[in-house]
């Protein structure tokens, strides 16, 4: 599907949740009674006879009991009740021996409808990956491609603008990562960090600036401006030896989202959880009680000047 296309369909199922949440703001003030008529809820099919059931079920009721309120036969609500529950708009519940049916609220079904869209955009996109999403504050998702994880890493850092950020990066996965995309694309990378005015806690092996100094004499056309792009940052870095970390893999730690990335597979995981992140948190400090602090900028300027 062409871009316009899937910007299209975005732009459709975006404009269901933003009308859908309007009336929810109705919902509240008018004790949860839902208007299941509105245009929003079209996206539902819902069949007449299922809208005036949905209108009777802002309380518990027996099938009996939605009879009495909508004058449907009993047949009819039993088949469009089973429908109801196969879109997950009704709850069946059971109190000893009676049965009896209930609406989902406002808040679930704002819920159903955003990870319907979410659903919806990731299978129309051109995405090789998977997203697996555990609750509506948690999700783990694999990007592969540079074409998806840059983007992924661009829009994390945008989320946390302002934020004090950690990583760590061995010169291998540099080197993986510039082989991977274009120099314009790495400086546009790059500078996402100083777009979004992130603090940079960062870790680099030893020999890093030796590695950026041999890249640029081997090749300035190519190199230069990629590496002058890592300039200009508010940092704070560490150096650890060389042999540590030695793998073409490396991990940004944002506020309650990770990203571990391997340039040479190009598959990077993508962690919203705040358990796992503050985890891996913990780690990057204890790692970094045994490096040694040093000026990124100040070195990054010595490397420019001496070429």
């Amino acid at each position: 599907m062409g871009h316009l296309g899937y910007l299209s369909i975005k732009m459709l199922l975006l404009s269901y949740i933003l009308s859908f949440k309007f009336d929810y703001k109705l919902v509240i003030l008018y004790n949860t009674s839902m208007n299941w008529r509105h245009k929003s809820f079209k996206i539902f099919g819902l069949s007449l006879t299922e809208e005036k059931i949905l209108g009777a079920l802002e309380m518990a009721k027996s099938i009996q009991d939605i009879s009495t309120d909508t004058d449907l036969s009993r047949t009819g609500i039993n088949h469009a009740l089973k429908n109801l529950i196969k879109k997950e708009i009704v709850q069946k519940l059971k109190i000893g021996k009676r049965r009896i049916y209930i609406a989902i609220t406002p808040n679930q079904l704002v819920e159903k409808m955003q990870v319907t869209v979410d659903d919806v955009l990731l299978g129309y996109s051109d995405k090789k990956g998977a997203r697996i999403k555990t609750s509506k504050e948690n999700e783990f998702i694999i990007h592969v491609g540079a074409a998806e994880i840059v983007p992924a890493y661009q829009r994390i850092a945008s989320v946390n603008k302002n934020e004090r950020i950690k990583a760590i990066q061995h010169h291998r996965s540099w080197q993986e990562l510039l082989e991977k995309i274009s120099p314009a694309q790495l400086v546009d990378f790059n500078q996402s960090i100083v777009k979004n005015h992130l603090i940079l806690d960062g870790m680099l092996n030893e020999s890093a600036y030796e590695s950026y100094q041999e890249e640029i004499k081997n090749n300035p056309q190519k190199n230069k401006e990629a590496i002058k792009s890592l300039e200009g940052r508010m940092a704070d870095y560490t150096v650890f030896a060389d042999n540590f970390f030695n793998y073409d893999s490396e991990i940004w730690l944002f506020k309650d989202t990770a990203m571990i990335i391997n340039w040479h597979e190009e598959v990077a995981i993508e962690i919203t959880n705040a358990n796992m992140a503050g985890f891996l948190n913990d780690m990057f400090e204890f790692v970094k009680m045994g490096g040694r602090k040093v000026d990124h900028n100040k070195n990054l300027r010595e490397v420019l000047e001496t070429l």
